[in-house]
């Protein structure tokens, strides 16, 4: 089998979350953050013949990456990654040697919904370290909702701020910058107050769920 370019950029997204990486039979894929902080799930065009574990999946890239088009062929112990007369044998990791979700997210109600547009995404990433912000908020006041990045333990710290929509409620809801790690694309946003954000692809059926700071705030 090959694998697709949009599913390598998947893999190689999933590999800034958590570096252990598990194949399961079928066409999902998902991973977890070591400390639980964000986990995601997707779909994808391939379809796995069965369970195959990858313990460095950097690593997993960089030998797919010396071929031009790779085949990879799987077993059960290892996968063949080949092209014409070349090939790397590539064993796998047993799954008790990884960190893997092991349940599904059950999203409770949100109070909170929005949209995030992909150039909004990418200006919190650009700003966060030109701030030295290692947080976002999300702010409601009653009646609009804004997404700032500033650093929250300086009153008079430069701040990027940018209005998303507007609302009845009044919250402000602290994210970490580390776990933004979601691929480039148009969101859309749902915040609960048990303290767990949800991030959908208006494009795919990815999702991100990221774990909201102790420190948020909701009155809604």
């Amino acid at each position: 089998m090959k694998l697709s370019k949009e599913t390598l950029a998947l893999i190689k997204n999933y590999a800034s979350i958590n570096s252990n990486l598990l194949l399961k039979a079928g066409n999902k894929l998902s991973t977890i953050a070591v400390g639980n902080t964000i986990m995601s799930t997707v779909t994808v065009p391939e379809t796995f013949s069965s369970e195959f574990g990858i313990y460095d999946v950097n690593e997993f890239l960089g030998a797919l990456s010396l071929f031009e088009d790779p085949d990879l062929e799987f077993s059960e112990k290892y996968v063949t990654i080949s092209q014409g007369k070349g090939s790397i044998k590539y064993f796998a990791a047993a799954e008790s040697a990884m960190v893997t979700p092991k349940k599904d997210i059950t999203f409770p109600d949100a109070e909170i919904n929005f949209t995030l547009e992909s150039s909004i995404y990418s200006m919190i990433l650009k700003t966060a370290p030109l701030l030295k912000s290692s947080d976002v908020s999300f702010i409601g006041d009653g009646s609009t909702i804004s997404v700032v990045v500033v650093d929250k333990k300086n009153q008079t710290g430069n701040a990027y701020n940018y209005t998303l929509g507007t609302t009845t409620s009044k919250f402000k809801v602290n994210l970490k910058i580390d776990n933004l790690k979601m691929l480039p694309g148009d969101y859309d946003v749902s915040i609960s107050s048990k303290k767990i954000s949800r991030f959908k692809s208006k494009t795919s059926d990815l999702v991100y769920y990221v774990a909201v700071e102790a420190d948020s705030t909701f009155e809604v």
